[in-house]
C-alpha cells in the first residue's frame, strides 16, 4: 500500500503530514508564499510513489444552492457545467453536490454549487505537485469531511452543526440530511479559554438564527444539535459557556476523546482539530472532491496501472489454481492407474497359481475353446417338436373338420418352396435330424420343415368348393401363427383351367374324400 501524505493548506502556512496505520506524523511546515515552493518541491520529490491528499481550510469559499430542472445524462452534465461557468471563473476547483429532489410534478433537483473564490493562491502548489508527477488523490475541504467525522466520534444524527478550532480559525459546518449545506471560517480573539468559550456560544446562536432566516432550518424543527470540539484543558470552561436552550442542544467533546473515538492513535502535540479532519481524510475519503482530471492525472494513471496489475494477478491466480486442480487430477489418475496395475498383476498371479492346480487335459486349450463354442451354437439351434405341435394345434382348432393322417418333420437350411403336382405320391419320410453347425454352415438360418397330409371330414367327395374352402381356412390359420410360413399346398384335384372336372353334378359319390398336403416351415429361434 503506498504511503499517504496529507497536505494541510491554510492562509498562513502549509503543513505536511504522513499517515500510517492510524498514526499522524508531521513532516514539515512551509510558509504560504512562492519562496517556499522549492522546498515543497524537494519534499514531494522525496516520495514520488506516495499518495497526496490536499486539505484546504481557508476563508475564501463559496456555497450556493439552486434548483435545476429534472434532466439526466449528458444534458444534466452540460447544464451543471454552464451553471458553474456562470458563477466561477476557475472551474478546475469547482464542485456540484446533489441535495435531492423536490416533491411535486416538476421534481426539480436541488444542487449545491461550491468552490474557492480565490483559486490563484492554490495553483502554484498544485503546479509543484504536477511538476514532480505526484499522485494527487484530490483537493478536499473540512465541510466535505464533516458528515463522516460526526459518525466517527459517535454522532450519527443526519442534522447537526459542527464547531471546531483549527490553525486557520474557528470552523462552523452545518450538515443536514447527511450532506453539507453551509460552512464558514472565522477568527476568535484572545487566549483566555473562558472568553473563547463565550465567543463559540455566541457565534453558534447567531449562526442558528442565520440558518433559520435563510430557511435552511425550520422554526418548528426542534432544537439544533451542536457538536463543539473543545481543547482537553478547557472542557470545564466550554461546558459552562455552552448552555442548552430550546433552540440549541450543545454536545461538548474533548479533542483527545474525539481522536480516540475516531481511531487516531498518535498525533503531533501542536495540532488542533485539523488532526481529526486529516485522519478522516485518510480513512474515509469522500466520493466528492474539488480537483479536476488534469490535477489528478498521475493518480488516475497509477490507478489504471494498479487495476491492470490486479486483473493480471487475478487471471494468473485463476490459471494457477486451475493448473493445480489439473495437476492434482493427473496425480490422482496416475495413482489410480498404478493401483489398477498392481491389482491386475495380483489377479494374474492368482490366476496362474490356480491354473497350475488344474488337471492336465488330453487336448489343447484352443481345441477346448472351439468345442465349447460349437456346443453353445448347438444348444442355441437344438429343436424339439413341442413348439411346432403348439402352432399346429392352434391352427387345427380353427378348422376342426381337418383330420391329420401323416406328419413329416425335418430340419434344414433351405425350406421347401416347390408345390407338388396333383396326384403326386407323398414324399418319402425323412428322418428328423439336427444340423450341427460347422465353419461353413455357421451363421446360416435353420428351419423346421413340416409336411402335413390329411383329409376333410363331414364333406362329400364331390363337394369341391366346401373342401377347398376348409383347406384354405386351415392354411390361413397356419399363416396367422407367428413365424410360420406356408410354402406349398396340394389339393386332391386340380382347379386350373387346363383340366376339366368330369362327373354328374349333384350326384353323391361313394368314394373316400381325397387327401391334401400342406408344407410349411418355421425358423428355429423365432
Amino acid at each position: 500500500m503506498p504511503v499517504k501524505r496529507l497536505i494541510y493548506y491554510s492562509s498562513d502556512q502549509v503543513s505536511a503530514f504522513t499517515w500510517n496505520a492510524g498514526a499522524l506524523t508531521q513532516d514539515a511546515e512551509f510558509e504560504n508564499g512562492e519562496e517556499a515552493l522549492p522546498e515543497f518541491g524537494k519534499y514531494v520529490a522525496g516520495a514520488p510513489q506516495a499518495l497526496y491528499y490536499l486539505l484546504v481550510d481557508i476563508v475564501e469559499e463559496d456555497f450556493h444552492q439552486e434548483s435545476i430542472p429534472y434532466v439526466r445524462g449528458g444534458d444534466r452534465r452540460t447544464l451543471l457545467h454552464r451553471k458553474l461557468a456562470q458563477r466561477y471563473r476557475d472551474l478546475s476547483l469547482a464542485l456540484t453536490l446533489s441535495m435531492g429532489y423536490e416533491s411535486g410534478p416538476r421534481r426539480e433537483e436541488n444542487i449545491l454549487f461550491t468552490s474557492f473564490t480565490n483559486t490563484q493562491q492554490l495553483q502554484p502548489w498544485l503546479t509543484a505537485l504536477a511538476r514532480q508527477k505526484a499522485r494527487v488523490v484530490g483537493v478536499f475541504s473540512p465541510p466535505l469531511l464533516a458528515p463522516a467525522l460526526g459518525k466517527r466520534i459517535g454522532f450519527p444524527q443526519k442534522r447537526f452543526l459542527l464547531v471546531s478550532r483549527q490553525q486557520a480559525g474557528m470552523r462552523q459546518i452545518f450538515v443536514d440530511n447527511g450532506q453539507i449545506r453551509f460552512s464558514r471560517l472565522g477568527h476568535i480573539e484572545g487566549e483566555d479559554m473562558a472568553v473563547r468559550a463565550q465567543a463559540v456560544a455566541l457565534e453558534t446562536s447567531r449562526l442558528q438564527q442565520y440558518l433559520t432566516n435563510m430557511r435552511m432550518l425550520s422554526r418548528d424543527g426542534g432544537a439544533l444539535d451542536v457538536i463543539v470540539l473543545s481543547p482537553d484543558n478547557a472542557l470545564a470552561e466550554f461546558r459552562a459557556a455552552c448552555v442548552n436552550t430550546p433552540l440549541i442542544n450543545f454536545n461538548v467533546v474533548g479533542i483527545g476523546d474525539a481522536c480516540k473515538r475516531a481511531g487516531l492513535k498518535a498525533t503531533p502535540e501542536n495540532a488542533l482539530a485539523e488532526r481529526l479532519f486529516l485522519h478522516i481524510l485518510a480513512v474515509s475519503q469522500p466520493s466528492q472532491q474539488f480537483a479536476d482530471d488534469d490535477h489528478r492525472r498521475y493518480y488516475n494513471l497509477w490507478r489504471a496501472r494498479v487495476a491492470s496489475y490486479t486483473t493480471g494477478a487475478a487471471a494468473f491466480t485463476f490459471c494457477a489454481l486451475l493448473a493445480s486442480l489439473r495437476l492434482l487430477d493427473y496425480y490422482n489418475v496416475r495413482e489410480q492407474t498404478s493401483t489398477d496395475q498392481q491389482q491386475e498383476r495380483r489377479l494374474n498371479d492368482q490366476y496362474t497359481r490356480l491354473q497350475a492346480q488344474f488337471q492336465k487335459t488330453p487336448t489343447t486349450t484352443e481345441n477346448l475353446k472351439a468345442l465349447v463354442k460349437n456346443y453353445i451354437a448347438l444348444e442355441k439351434q437344438s429343436v424339439s417338436l413341442d413348439k411346432m405341435f403348439v402352432e399346429l394345434g392352434k391352427a387345427l382348432a380353427v378348422v376342426p373338420q381337418i383330420e391329420v393322417e401323416r406328419i413329416d418333420w425335418q430340419i434344414g437350411a433351405e425350406p421347401k418352396r416347390a408345390v407338388a403336382g396333383p396326384g403326386a405320391p407323398p414324399a418319402p419320410p425323412k428322418p428328423a435330424t439336427t444340423a450341427v453347425p460347422t465353419e461353413k454352415t455357421e451363421g446360416v438360418p435353420i428351419y423346421e420343415i413340416v409336411e402335413l397330409s390329411g383329409r376333410v371330414n363331414a364333406a362329400q367327395a364331390s363337394d369341391f368348393r366346401n373342401i377347398t374352402l376348409l383347406v384354405n381356412q386351415f392354411v390361413a390359420a397356419l399363416r396367422a401363427r407367428p413365424g410360420v410360413e406356408v410354402t406349398s399346398t396340394q389339393l386332391p384335384f386340380d382347379l386350373t383351367a387346363e383340366k376339366s372336372i368330369a362327373g354328374d353334378i349333384g350326384a353323391v359319390r361313394e368314394t373316400e374324400v381325397p387327401r391334401f398336403t400342406v408344407v410349411f416351415n418355421r425358423r428355429v429361434g423365432s
